[in-house]
């Protein structure tokens, strides 16, 4: 039981780092494209990307952990 955990744990950390390195590109170029906006719409679409992350990584975590499961299992 300990070791599913501990997978999954590992699955959730790399899900995680993933979806944030990638949320950052994301962001870092939509506030470089969209300057010229007001900050209200910057901010809309900043927490719109932080909702998303939040729905996604435990998706994700799923995969990467069976991903990691068939990887053990070698």
């Amino acid at each position: 039981m300990q070791a599913i955990l501990a997978i999954y744990l590992k699955s959730l950390l790399i899900s995680a780092v993933v979806v944030l390195i990638l949320s950052g590109l994301y962001m870092l170029g939509t506030i470089s494209r969209n300057y010229d906006k007001p900050l209200s719409v910057r901010q809309n679409k900043i927490f719109d990307v932080l909702l998303i992350d939040i729905l996604t990584i435990p998706i994700l975590s799923f995969a990467v952990l069976a991903i990691l499961i068939i990887l053990k299992s070698r």
